[in-house]
């Protein structure tokens, strides 16, 4: 399933620069009006001598042409597209069809924007933008290259080691790591309280019972995504909901994925619109670190119920 920390362990460092002054509005409440009597009608008229008021409005009678009874969202803002049932069938044949493409590709390769909430202590969420550079060639390749409003990390699977880089600090921290790229991010999730973005790219189509969590799904909409025709997906698994926009056609590629880790109280939201590419020329070199200038640092363990980094 997709990760309920995107940024992992690295979320609390995107904080650090934010230094924000809060000036609370102060909203003046209309009072309500004062009970009208109960010969008068709704439009505070007292009828004529000898005819009776008319009835009150029903929840069951229409509201007037060009009118919506409160309550009630507007026809056609969702568009929502869904069958009888919590989990509608046609979705999971679309994930699979989705998954069997990914696995199908040599390599996976594409730019994304990315912005996630980071939640204070307060309760108060900050909007962190970033974006990713994202390069796999599964299953022991791999290279993420991550830039957010205040940090920078590369992420580097090369087959027989795992390094992160941190570039504007001039550190990086590396450990061996000879299985497959999943398994790695896998250890250095539990190990090390390392999440990377969008990590579970490398087990779609590629392993059994990936999407066996989800308990409701639906299709919302087909809208456009960066000029392409998408099939929007809706889904619920535990602690976690999802969408999926899904591209049209014979190359149904992921154009954006949208999660709300329902775990937190606040429930704060991450969301990506990716734009693939094709692989191009001496792409698979990139794979190499460079860490000539660098200043080695171990890894550092997460504590139980915490995240760390290196």
């Amino acid at each position: 399933m997709l990760a309920l920390h995107p940024f992992g362990g690295l979320a609390r460092a995107l904080i650090l620069a934010a230094a924000m002054v809060i000036s609370p509005a102060i909203v003046a409440q209309t009072p309500a009006p004062p009970p009208q009597p109960d010969n008068t009608d709704a439009q505070g008229q007292t009828p004529p001598p000898g005819q009776q008021p008319p009835p009150p409005a029903s929840s069951d009678t229409p509201p007037p042409s060009g009118q919506m009874q409160q309550g009630q969202p507007p026809q056609g803002q969702v568009g929502t597209i869904q069958s009888d049932e919590p989990l509608d069938p046609r979705a999971m044949a679309t994930l699979k069809r989705m998954g069997d493409y990914l696995a199908s590709l040599k390599m996976l390769m594409f730019n994304a924007d990315i912005f996630t909430e980071v939640v204070l202590e307060n309760q108060e969420k900050l909007l962190i933008g970033g974006t990713v550079k994202y390069m796999a060639m599964p299953p022991k390749q791999l290279r993420v290259d991550l830039k957010t409003d205040s940090i920078t990390r590369q992420f580097i699977h090369n087959g027989d080691k795992f390094t992160i880089i941190a570039p504007r600090d001039g550190y990086f921290a590396e450990m061996e790591a000879s299985q497959p790229t999943a398994q790695v991010l896998t250890k250095a999730a539990k190990d090390y309280g390392i999440e990377i973005p969008f990590a579970d790219l490398l087990e779609w189509g590629r392993k059994e019972n990936v999407w066996s969590g989800i308990k409701e799904g639906f299709l919302v909409n087909r809208p456009m995504v960066d000029g392409h025709k998408t099939e929007h997906w809706a889904f619920r698994s535990e602690n976690l909901d999802w969408e999926i926009w899904i591209k049209a056609g014979d190359t149904p590629l992921p154009l954006r994925i949208s999660t709300v880790n329902t775990r937190d109280p606040a429930k704060p939201r991450f969301i990506a619109t990716l734009k693939w590419m094709e692989a191009k020329p001496g792409a698979a070199g990139q794979f190499s670190p460079s860490t000539d200038k660098l200043k080695q640092i171990p890894f550092k363990k997460a504590e139980p119920n915490k995240e760390a980094t290196p």
